[in-house]
């Protein structure tokens, strides 16, 4: 069917002003259905009704595709997983509709927004919102939505990506489907970038597939988790390989061994980052007692104190000003605690490491970027878990 005048004069003008969104934007198949609301995206294609397009501006027409279009490449249609998809397609429209408002597009009335969810996935996003209602400020702000809504901003929601038959993609399509999307960005940032037009936003976004940033939370709790379950069990059966008759060991912890806890105390962590950390912690501990080392070093130990399980919570404060050498807490780990199940060293990681694995599992939990850290200070062994600095809480 002949797309609508205002509808092709709005794509000419993305070519034109957004080559970023209309890169991706040609990508995706363009199909009316008047069975939708307004209009929507499985990844694949958009269908849209025409009586909502024609009763927009040609500018709110330009807003309403590079919504979509940045649904696709958040690969909102494909991770939705058990999540209710109205309160989904909200966290959604949070996430990118700063990220348009900063490209340079205007937002329409109602359009979902706060400042507090700038620069947050719409997973994190999710988790943040009120059951059953609406969030914005000032003038573009949207009333309580149903949690069936799957357009609660009112700007073209996303349904789940499904094959050719309707049917749910399997993990290995849904991994396939998210390669495509991830080449298909950086093919459009390379357009939009080669004339000038590819905004500091969408820079972030695309810096963001080539240097993900994994949730330093998950990677903490999983640490501790692998470093806990230690031994196999025969007399507990992995009662996931049960159902097929497979009677095979499953872990069994023993609890967690000492842990030791350095801290970079050479000014570049907080009392905010601590207390983002010692938080997590302290939850984690409930499930893994143990007596915590708590290390503080600069360039050299400035202070040590130990906790023990009766004496929860852990916690830590930023004290110190000097240069940093990462290698002391290490040496005092392998002296003073030689049981020692782990270390975790909150650090900016700028500064010497040692060279030879001292055979303790090791999480550096770092303030820096892995992209902005300089290769001489990449450690030589271990995990490293990006601590946002100024993420909220």
């Amino acid at each position: 069917m002949k797309k609508s005048s205002k509808l092709e004069k709005a794509i000419a003008r993305m070519v034109l002003d957004h080559p970023f969104f209309a890169t991706l934007l040609l990508r995706l198949k363009l199909r009316e259905d008047r069975e939708v609301k307004t209009a929507t995206t499985d990844g694949r294609q958009i269908r849209y009704n025409p009586d909502f397009i024609g009763s927009l501006g040609v500018d709110q027409i330009v807003f309403i595709l590079a919504h979509l279009v940045m649904h696709v490449a958040h690969f909102h249609p494909l991770r939705r997983s058990a999540r209710n998809l109205g309160r989904f397609n909200k966290a959604g429209d949070y996430a990118i509709n700063s990220i348009l408002q900063e490209a340079g597009l205007s937002l329409l009335p109602g359009a979902l927004y706060h400042k507090s969810f700038d620069n947050l996935a719409a997973e994190q996003i999710y988790d943040r919102l009120p059951s059953g209602s609406g969030e914005g400020d000032g003038k573009h702000k949207k009333g309580d939505q149903e949690e069936s809504d799957d357009d609660p901003g009112g700007c073209g929601g996303f349904e789940d990506a499904k094959t050719d038959y309707g049917k749910p993609l399997s993990k290995a399509e849904r991994q396939r489907e998210e390669a495509e999307v991830t080449v298909a960005i950086q093919q459009a940032a390379q357009a939009a970038r080669a004339q000038g037009k590819l905004p500091k936003s969408l820079e972030r976004l695309v810096d963001e597939l080539v240097h993900p940033v994994l949730d330093w939370r998950e990677m903490l709790r999983t640490f501790i988790d692998h470093t806990a379950r230690n031994d196999y069990t025969w007399t507990q059966p992995n009662r996931r390989h049960i159902a097929d008759g497979l009677y095979l060991p499953s872990f069994r912890s023993k609890g967690l061994k000492p842990l030791v806890l350095a801290i970079d105390t050479s000014g570049s962590i907080g009392q905010r980052e601590l207390n983002q950390f010692q938080a997590e912690l302290n939850d984690i501990l409930q499930n893994y007692p143990s007596t915590v080392n708590v290390v503080y070093c600069d360039s050299q130990i400035s202070a040590t104190h130990t906790v023990t399980p009766d004496q929860y919570p852990v916690e830590l404060k930023a004290v110190g000003q000097g240069t940093t050498d990462l290698r002391p807490p290490f040496d005092w780990a392998v002296n003073n605690v030689p049981d020692a199940g782990c270390i975790i060293y909150l650090t900016d990681l700028l500064g010497d490491s040692p060279e030879v694995d001292p055979g303790i599992p090791t999480l550096w939990v770092s303030t820096t970027k892995d992209r902005d850290l300089p290769a001489k200070y990449q450690p030589k062994f271990g995990q490293i878990a990006i601590l946002e600095v100024g993420a909220p809480d």
